[in-house]
């Protein structure tokens, strides 16, 4: 079992290597060379020469990539002499070669007949660099956007992985329970001996790693698609849609701001929780005990809560809402002393009239314990961790 968990975590981290690091060089590579490397070549050309050219090729290609999206791509092949060289290009415009608005790339290729002879423009000091129309294509910016969001997209999978093994590696997290339950001292984790339960190390119930990735990849998705709204509002000179626009535009703002709160939470010092026994039940009484990996003595104030939630589902006409309600809350432990913040350990007990948890499509009854930890001038911890509490063993029958 544990070599087929590891082979599996390797897979996984080979498969998630190459999509994040496709999409960086992808997204990289389009922002350099289709956009930024042509953008100087388009403020350069105003120095460029007139030639005379022969256009040998006149074709515009579209290909669809969506059932409403096409992209056609004017495609004008010429040949032009210069120092006694014949040189060839295809080069129409700046930027992208492709535009998504055919009333653009129709006619700018109509201009121009097969065997005619017309007009270009080469840079002096390199021949080969040539171009028909000096201008930038209409849908650069849009081409710019759209690699610039895979490129960011693509940075946010790399860093955060590159995150998680430094957390592993510098500061000793892992994700393995039999790491986490090494690192537990022994005396922090009392269990009589002989007992058949033995402790059981809580895993945090979201990966931090993930969250501030999820958040990065919402807000510049987000962010990414309303610009581009707008941008097309703006050339129509719509301004009443731009400022609804816009608010749009500040809540995409404020998720990136967010996931990057979230993404410093990522070094805060981490929280491993263990249990007395794995089986907990209405009525039971459990050691619960903690400590950090990391610099604890940042953390100024530790609160560590026992919670029950109630989660519900319905449909309210034609929409669907859920609702979360805690109805059990008990205080583990509050204390500002930097001895018992490190590590310690408190008995838990769970009310014998309480409800087990519980799933359904419907509704759910979730127990879990939250870590919170006040650090000055930084994200506090806000870490939450699930516990399974079973339904109450049915009585054996008497003999």
């Amino acid at each position: 079992m544990a070599t087929n968990r590891g082979v599996g975590s390797a897979v996984s981290t080979i498969v998630w290597i190459l999509i994040s690091g496709g999409l960086l060089w992808v997204g990289l590579n389009g922002v350099y060379t289709i956009w930024y490397k042509d953008y100087l070549l388009f403020g350069d050309s105003k120095n460029w020469l007139a030639n005379p050219c022969i256009v040998t090729k006149i074709k515009v290609e579209d290909a669809t990539f969506s059932n409403d999206n096409r992209l056609y791509t004017p495609t004008v092949e010429y040949t032009y002499d210069r120092d006694g060289k014949q040189y060839k290009s295809d080069r129409f415009w700046f930027g992208a070669k492709g535009t998504m608005d055919q009333a653009i790339a129709f006619p700018a290729a109509a201009v121009y007949q097969a065997d005619g002879n017309y007009e270009c423009y080469v840079k002096p000091n390199d021949p080969k660099e040539s171009v028909l129309v000096r201008r930038l294509n209409p849908s650069a910016g849009n081409t710019f956007l759209y690699y610039a969001i895979a490129a960011g997209i693509g940075a946010i999978m790399v860093f955060g992985h590159l995150a998680g093994f430094a957390m592993q590696f510098l500061f000793g997290v892992s994700s393995s329970e039999q790491n986490l339950r090494r690192a537990m001292v022994d005396n922090f984790c009392p269990v009589e001996s002989g007992e058949p339960d033995e402790p059981l190390v809580i895993q945090a119930a979201e990966s931090r790693v993930a969250v501030a990735i999820g958040l990065w990849i919402a807000g510049i998705c987000w962010t990414g698609i309303v610009a581009l709204i707008g941008m097309g509002l703006l050339q129509n000179r719509a301004w009443i849609p731009i400022l609804f626009v816009a608010l749009f535009l500040l809540l995409g703002l404020a998720m990136m701001v967010f996931a990057f709160y979230s993404t410093l939470q990522i070094f805060n010092p981490r929280p491993i929780l263990a249990c007395s026994q794995r089986d907990i039940y209405p009525g039971s009484e459990f050691e619960l005990s903690w400590m950090f990996r990391g610099n604890a003595k940042k953390i100024q104030n530790l609160e560590i809560v026992l919670e029950g939630v109630e989660k519900v589902s319905y449909r309210q006409g034609t929409s669907s809402r859920n609702e979360e309600k805690p109805f059990f809350r008990q205080k583990i432990v509050e204390s500002k002393a930097s001895e018992t913040i490190a590590q310690g350990f408190e008995l838990v007990s769970i009310p014998l009239e309480t409800m087990h948890s519980f799933k359904s499509t419907n509704n759910s009854i979730t127990w879990q314990i939250r870590v919170l930890g006040k650090i000055a001038f930084w994200p506090d911890i806000r870490d939450r961790f699930e516990i399974v509490l079973l339904a109450p063993k049915a009585n054996e029958p008497k003999a």
